[in-house]
């Protein structure tokens, strides 16, 4: 059983964590409540630029040549420098990070192809704070989010099964909680 000021000492670190990561987990809760409703955001802006050449881009140097000389010759480079995040696929490639995607995107039948350049809305912001790519500050204080909520589930856990009016209860609940977690895993 816990001292009495233990359990003060848990409380307060409890609580004082708590309102430290109030407004990411919120964040976190929101944009995982809205991702799993399929709400995931766009572009605030948008803008195309045609591209035309003899092949398509091998890789991300020969990429961002083409870039840059489209930007060049449109007098787009307000555009610059590219975001660090890079992917491509058979007929797309682009850049990305929390403010903004720039992407090559390869011939179709009717458009040709075109460079986009999109501007993030705030909601497919609040989903890379999300996903983790919205740069190192946002990872450093996700992971100290994670960290932060396993301290106070324990912490309450330990309180809760500590005290002697709560612990029948508490055992059932943590019970109960594991059991729906397998039954969950068994039948997914």
């Amino acid at each position: 059983m816990l001292s009495s000021k233990a359990r003060i000492l848990w409380i307060k670190w409890h609580a004082y964590l708590s309102c430290f990561f109030l407004p990411l987990a919120l964040i976190y809760a929101l944009t995982g409540l809205l991702y799993l409703l399929e709400v995931k955001g766009g572009a605030s802006e948008t803008f195309e630029l045609p591209y035309s050449s003899a092949s398509w881009p091998d890789s991300e140097q020969e990429a961002r040549k083409a870039l840059e000389s489209i930007l060049k010759q449109q007098d787009a480079l307000h555009h610059l420098p590219l975001p660090k995040n890079y992917f491509s696929s058979p007929d797309w490639q682009g850049w990305y990070d929390i403010h903004q995607e720039i992407s090559l995107v390869a011939e179709d039948e009717d458009h040709g192809s075109k460079l986009v350049i999109e501007k993030n809305n705030l909601m497919r912001q609040l989903m890379y704070i999300h996903k983790g790519i919205a740069g190192n500050i946002f990872k450093v204080l996700g992971i100290l989010l994670a960290i932060s909520l396993l301290f106070s589930i324990i912490s309450g856990a330990i309180v809760a099964l500590a005290m002697p009016k709560l612990k029948k209860n508490a055992t059932i609940a943590c019970v109960l909680g594991c059991s729906t977690v397998l039954i969950a895993y068994l039948v997914s």
